[in-house]
């Protein structure tokens, strides 16, 4: 799984449509209310999910396969991933 499979999407958001307010002085008043926590914490759920999901399988296909394993194996999974920066780490152990 790829980070970018796990972000949310607007259309996963539900967004509430708050009544206007109106102020008679003139000017022409928009409020824009962002539920900004509700949004960081749904991608941080979603994100830490996708993230569990793609050790687990991997994880379970080395012990399936009986094998240890190797850091190709580790900088191939970040790779996958998309952090080529966590891969290059291991390549420097390598």
């Amino acid at each position: 799984m790829h980070w970018k499979e796990t972000l949310i999407r607007s259309e996963q958001i539900k967004w509430k449509r708050l009544p206007v307010k109106h102020i008679a002085d003139g000017k022409m008043d928009i409020q824009v209310n962002i539920p900004l926590t509700d949004l960081c914490e749904a991608q941080a759920k979603e994100a830490f999910t996708g993230g569990m999901l793609t050790m687990l399988q991997f994880h379970v296909q080395r012990q399936v396969e009986e094998r240890a394993i190797e850091i190709a194996d580790l900088i191939k999974l970040f790779n996958d991933c998309g952090l080529p920066e966590a891969a290059n780490q291991f390549k420097a152990v390598k």
